[in-house]
């Protein structure tokens, strides 16, 4: 597969004013970093920063002429790619994305030897606009809300997996098809792809061809058998039908095995930690999913799903743990140990259980 062109122009543009303190529209961002603010702080850890670190503008914009912002730390001939903040109002997970990148870029040994072994691409917010661009839908909503912005079509029917009057789900949109423009939901092979968040993460796997992707996402609130709180879900490949069609064979059992051999370190990591509690995220098969589109493409794929909805404390504990599953599998394929790491915490790893409502919802 040929490597997609790259657009001539990636430099970091000031960016585009946003209303001050918002609009966050509903949900707790206390302690979230705006859009202004991440781009500040990624620029700050790029100035004290040891070791190679280059922070750049994703290879597309968002609708609203956003920069998407993109870490890129190490030189080391090993190519990793973590993604969050697919969905507007998954946000959490972004402030993890940052304590990952500020660990990479400190001067420890560690973090040294890892930048030797590793080049770490971090993406910690596709979604810019859906976060908290100044932008309503044709509900008159305001974000925080899951789609992009695109409010292109007002009258259904619309594209698969649009909001009417708002926007796509990026994270249904990525192609696995030769071109990072193709529409993942059409026949043959176009440059109809409308999603230009999904596209720019595709261009930058086109770029690097990492060995791993992982993908950090918020779900709602579970519990399981024991009435203990899931603070997490996680999921491999599954899209064994498109990669059936696509005559994969071996390759995609391999890429699915290597996949759950990440998703075992990661569950390793947090095994004895009481903030967490992670379970088997009950995915589907749809092939556009970055999960299942860049395993078809050949990386080793992992959807990590955090708890969301949540208070500043329980927050904390959230952004601590995509913190520190996402250095453990760092760790493990700068090393190599993630390929021979034992799947019996992936075989034993229990569904999700039972969703719950706040209590301020909940009746009876």
């Amino acid at each position: 597969m040929g490597l997609a062109a790259l657009p001539a122009t990636t430099s970091v543009a000031d960016p585009p004013p946003t209303t001050p303190g918002g609009p966050w529209g509903e949900g707790n961002l206390n302690g979230i970093h705006s859009y202004e603010q991440l781009w500040s702080t990624l620029r700050q850890v790029d100035a004290s920063a040891t070791g190679s670190f280059d922070l750049t503008a994703a290879p597309r914009q968002s609708n609203t002429g956003r920069d998407i912002p993109v870490v890129t730390i190490g030189d080391g001939p090993t190519d990793v790619m973590f993604i969050a903040n697919q969905h507007g109002d998954e946000f959490v997970v972004s402030e993890g994305m940052l304590a990952i990148i500020r660990t990479l870029a400190n001067g420890s040994s560690s973090s040294e030897q890892m930048r030797e072994a590793l080049t770490v691409t971090i993406v910690p917010r596709v979604n810019v606009d859906g976060f908290d661009a100044d932008v309503t839908d044709a509900a008159g909503r305001t974000t925080p809300w899951r789609q992009n912005y695109d409010p292109s079509c007002t009258v259904a029917p619309c594209d698969p997996f649009y909001q009417v009057g708002r926007g796509y789900d990026i994270n249904r949109y990525h192609s696995y098809s030769a071109s990072a423009t193709d529409h993942p939901y059409l026949p043959g092979m176009d440059d109809l792809n409308p999603v230009p968040e999904a596209i720019a993460m595709r261009l930058l796997w086109d770029e690097r061809q990492p060995e791993l992707v992982v993908d950090f996402h918020h779900q709602g609130t579970y519990v399981d058998d024991d009435g203990r709180m899931i603070t997490g879900s996680i999921m491999w490949p599954n899209a064994d039908e498109e990669a059936e069609r696509l005559g994969l064979g071996d390759a995609w059992t391999a890429t699915v095995e290597d996949s759950q051999r990440a998703v075992a370190v990661m569950l390793n990591s947090v095994e004895s930690k009481g903030y967490a509690n992670i379970t088997r995220y009950p995915s589907t098969t749809t092939p556009g999913i970055a999960r299942n589109a860049y395993a078809l493409l050949g990386s080793a794929s992992v959807l990590f799903e955090l708890r969301g909805g949540i208070g500043q404390k329980s927050a904390g504990y959230i952004a601590k743990t995509a913190e520190t599953t996402g250095f453990s599998i760092l760790e493990a394929v700068a090393d190599g140990t993630w390929l021979t790491t034992d799947l019996a915490p992936v075989e034993n790893l229990p569904e999700r259980g039972e969703s719950v409502e706040a209590p301020e919802h909940q009746h009876g």
